[in-house]
């Protein structure tokens, strides 16, 4: 099997996403890129959370294309593959239905920056990219494009996405995007006003984050740098309940 080790930990990290409230059901999907081979482990359609193991997961180039998998991979494959192309800071990208963080997808309004821990990682207010059909390049460029080269976007009317350098750093990215929501959420049924961290802090904040992580990321994984990936021949099997 290719990709062992990542596998286990895709498996791993989707079962926590939903023991944690970011999806339910078979919602949302992640994916992670073995930076020596270019290679993606990527979340099968309609997965089963529960019993989700490393086996389940499917291997894509960066195009997309399986590799290796007994199940079709996530119908926003081509979103990871698009922003794991361009943006080669990042290996791993984790897409959530967490409820307060898409209900700002809903009022199309942008995250504010409350909390300090959430700043350090977000780095300024998280945009809304507005509704489209997902599943398709076209959605992905929309989604890159509002990304840009932060850590994550809401979806509109749909959910919202994180990205980081590893499973465990977006994982905890996804949850200070939702805890930020929801803290606001909160806020505003307290009163007015409600105090948003001077954009001055923010900056200084994330970019202590930046050099901290960022250094602590390099020792671990090397920016990828895109080439030939040598795919072998591999079975693809279709699941009940295609899911997202």
């Amino acid at each position: 099997m290719l990709l062992p080790e990542l596998r286990a930990g895709g498996a791993r990290y989707a079962q926590k996403m939903a023991a944690s409230g970011l999806v339910r059901a078979t919602q949302g999907n992640l994916s992670a890129r073995d930076t020596s081979s270019g290679l993606i482990a990527i979340t099968p359609s309609g997965a089963d959370y529960d019993t989700l193991a490393a086996a389940d997961i499917v291997v894509v180039d960066e195009q997309g294309t399986v590799v290796e998998g007994r199940w079709k991979p996530s119908l926003e494959t081509p979103v990871h593959a698009y922003l794991l192309r361009e943006r080669p800071d990042i290996h791993c990208v984790m897409h959530t239905h967490s409820p307060y963080a898409t209900a700002f997808g809903v009022i199309y309004r942008p995250i504010p920056m409350l909390l300090n821990e959430s700043a350090a990682c977000l780095g300024g207010p998280v945009p809304v990219a507005p509704y489209h059909v997902s599943g398709s390049i076209a959605f992905a460029k929309l989604v890159a494009e509002h990304l840009g080269q932060g850590t994550a976007v809401i979806w509109g009317n749909h959910g919202a996405l994180a990205v980081g350098a590893t499973l465990p750093l977006t994982y905890a990215i996804a949850h200070a995007l939702e805890d930020t929501a929801q803290v606001y959420a909160i806020a505003r049924q307290l009163g007015e006003p409600v105090h948003e961290l001077p954009a001055i802090e923010i900056a200084r904040l994330h970019t202590e984050w930046k050099a901290h992580y960022g250094r602590a990321a390099r020792d671990v994984l090397p920016p990828h740098r895109p080439g030939r990936v040598r795919r072998p021949r591999s079975t693809i099997a279709a699941r009940d309940g295609d899911g997202d």
